[in-house]
């Protein structure tokens, strides 16, 4: 104890009387006799020795006079063993502490406490968690007697807040890391706790300062959907839900998530929270579209080779037995006139199952190797004539002398086919690029694209400056018979038969256009490497020269660097756009995301520390990539650009954009590597 409060309790004691101080006998029969001075309180004593609650009394000293059955019984202790201790020699170092500097001080001024938490130290050396409450009995002047003191053993229950709090952090520790997206709900449908992938997921840092209803982050058409089960899950019928929903973000991105809601209910079985777990599958979602796509196109193909092999037999039937007749019509030049025009539609109909079987991949080919370059090259001439004299053709033609094993007549056909659509799509005249470039597809490209095989190819494209056409009409263009061309001009089978060809040759299509702005087609052909044959620095697919001294970087991480370079990312295609941050994200760069040019400009003023702007070409607004990058740079000089295109090289050099060569471009689609390799030449360029 400290001085003054150990000289206040012995003045106090050398005042009291003297069977006050003395040393209590215990040898009483009673635990509780100290409680009073005389023995007209027999009557309370015995009443004092059975109350259900720990008792015990002090003398002016603070020793300890008697105890009661129940403090006796909870602590382990016998009277004896206690009686005339000091009580402060019961609690630990740091109770004994706090009782002697905080708690007593008070007390002997107020002459009472109520509920200080302390721990005493049972017998068996165990720790209790304890209530103490203490009343003062004072003397005629005043003075310090006697103090009674209650003590409620909280052990249990603190034992149990303590498992409850740690269950809870537990708890919290698992909600904040858990990778799918997780809140906490009240009954009005308000969002109480969110964690971070939940905040990332819907792009909304601010969802717990700003609650809004769950339903407000959902697709307007979904909302329907969700309310619907929320009152069969409030009204019990259902124990849970799962749906499929689509959500909103601030910036107008839909995001696709797996969503489930359970209930919390308290002890009255009334709903006290909701717990919805959300997880991302945006990403599926898309990758499962084009598979679908790709085994429609397979379903497609297999209903079209049946029919046209069968059709093909009732035609060989028809062509023959009319050519047959046509031996015994001598004489009659007006039937054979008629019959000769049958057997030419015959065989017009004959040509059309050749299509399709092209189509369903059941044509006969006649593969070899072949050299790409020279065929296209060969083609130049054939071409101009077939697109006439209002269309300029260029060939651009990759460097070395790249192979694959094709059937050489058909890619022949193939880019005739495709050249004469896209003369059609310029009927005032415009520019048709038949270029060649090398080309890795990575697993990354293939995880999009199931059907296609990661590997080295030669592209071919063919590029117009035509119409365009809508991602409406894109998702149909290789479906057989399907032709925007007028009746009688077209049968729709152009396309189909070139999907066919590439398919069964092993390769990959894909077709890029935006409206107003041209069409390009890709044929992608699996390479042949001869011996000894390597892919150099300068084939390496989707830069420009001045990126391809540079060797590939490694990712570094985040936490190594001063400070992440901030990226802009302007894709007005959300799919392109995911797939761009998500690697820019990988290398450890901070992304700012925009959907078109103007949109783009807005988040510069907003974000003074953007260091580079990766930004498509060609994007709706009126403000191309190109004019994006002259006001971008007017904002904000030294602003490092980053071009990217569905368009081939040949094809951008030549719609007359000198633009094109005064800074980075990469071409779509690009790998991984190589995006990550132009981003870091472009930012460390000075």
């Amino acid at each position: 104890m400290n001085a003054p409060f150990k000289s206040d309790w012995d003045e106090q004691a050398a005042r009291a009387p003297s069977w006050r101080i003395e040393k209590p006998d215990v040898r009483r029969s009673s635990t509780v006799a100290g409680f009073f001075p005389d023995q007209t309180g027999g009557v309370y004593e015995q009443l004092l020795t059975q109350l259900p609650v720990m008792l015990h009394c002090m003398d002016a000293s603070g020793r300890l006079l008697a105890v009661n059955n129940v403090w006796c019984e909870t602590l382990g202790y016998e009277a004896q063993d206690v009686v005339g201790r000091p009580f402060s020699e019961l609690l630990p170092k740091e109770s004994r502490s706090r009782l002697v500097t905080e708690i007593y001080p008070r007390y002997l001024v107020t002459g009472t406490c109520r509920a200080e938490e302390i721990l005493l130290v049972r017998k068996d050396g165990a720790l209790a968690t304890v209530l103490l409450s203490m009343t003062a009995y004072r003397g005629d002047k005043g003075r310090l007697e006697r103090t009674v003191c209650t003590i409620e053993d909280i052990t249990k229950q603190k034992l149990a807040a303590i498992a409850s709090q740690r269950s809870d952090q537990r708890f919290r520790s698992a909600f904040a890391a858990a990778v799918h997206g997780m809140a906490v709900v009240s009954p009005t449908g308000h969002v109480v706790v969110a964690n971070d992938a939940l905040k990332s997921f819907l792009a909304r840092p601010d969802i717990e300062t700003n609650p809004m209803a769950f339903e407000d982050f959902l697709h307007r058409d979904d909302r329907g959907q969700f309310l619907n089960g929320m009152r069969q899950l409030l009204s019990g019928e259902v124990p849970s839900l799962q749906m499929e929903l689509r959500y909103n973000t601030p910036d107008n991105k839909i995001m696709h998530g797996a969503t489930s809601v359970s209930i919390v209910r308290n002890e009255k079985g009334e709903a006290e929270q909701l717990i919805i777990h959300v997880a991302d599958t945006t990403e599926r979602k898309t990758v499962n579209h084009r598979l679908q796509k790709a085994q429609k196109m397979e379903s497609i193909g297999q209903l079209t080779g049946g029919i046209a092999h069968d059709f093909n037999n009732l035609l060989t039937i028809i062509i023959g037995n009319l050519q047959l007749l046509d031996g015994k019509l001598a004489g009659d030049d007006k039937a054979k006139k008629r019959l000769a025009e049958s057997i030419d539609a015959a065989r017009k109909g004959s040509d059309l199952t050749r299509q399709l079987l092209a189509f369903a991949r059941k044509q006969d080919l006649a593969p070899k190797d072949s050299s790409i370059n020279g065929l296209v090259s060969g083609m130049e001439q054939l071409v101009k004539r077939a697109v006439g004299e209002n269309i300029d053709v260029h060939i651009e033609l990759m460097d070395g002398e790249p192979h694959a094993l094709i059937d050489p007549s058909q890619l022949e056909s193939s880019i005739l086919n495709l050249a004469i659509n896209a003369r059609d799509a310029m009927a005032d005249g415009g520019r048709l690029t038949i270029e060649t470039q090398a080309a890795y597809l990575d697993r990354f490209y293939a995880e999009k694209n199931p059907e296609v095989v990661p590997g080295h190819y030669v592209m071919v494209a063919v590029s117009d400056s035509g119409t365009g056409m809508s991602p409406e009409l894109l998702e149909q263009v290789f479906q057989p018979f399907f032709t925007t061309k007028g009746n009688g001009k077209g049968s729709g089978l152009g396309l189909s038969m070139v999907y066919g060809f590439i398919k069964q040759s092993g390769g990959h299509i894909s077709i890029y256009s935006e409206v107003g702005h041209g069409t390009s087609v890709k044929m992608y052909l699996p390479r042949r490497m001869k011996a000894g044959e390597s892919i150099g620095a300068a084939e390496l697919p989707g830069s420009t020269p001045a990126t391809q001294a540079a060797s590939v970087p490694e990712v570094v991480p985040a936490t190594e660097a001063a400070r992440r370079p901030k990226i802009l990312v302007v894709e007005d295609q959300e799919a392109v756009r995911m797939v761009a941050c998500g690697f820019l994200e990988d290398f450890g760069y901070e992304v700012v995301e925009a959907g078109d040019g103007f949109e783009a400009l807005s988040r510069l003023q907003e974000h003074d520390d953007i260091d580079l702007m990766f930004s498509d070409v060609v994007m709706p607004g009126g403000m191309n990539g190109f004019d994006l990058a002259q006001a971008a740079q007017s904002l904000k000089p030294g602003l490092k650009i980053v071009h990217t295109s569905g368009y081939p090289k040949g094809a951008m050099v030549h719609q007359d954009e000198p633009r094109f060569r005064e800074g980075f471009i990469i071409m779509k689609p690009y790998r991984r590597e190589d995006l990550q390799k132009i981003i870091k030449d472009a930012l460390e360029r000075q």
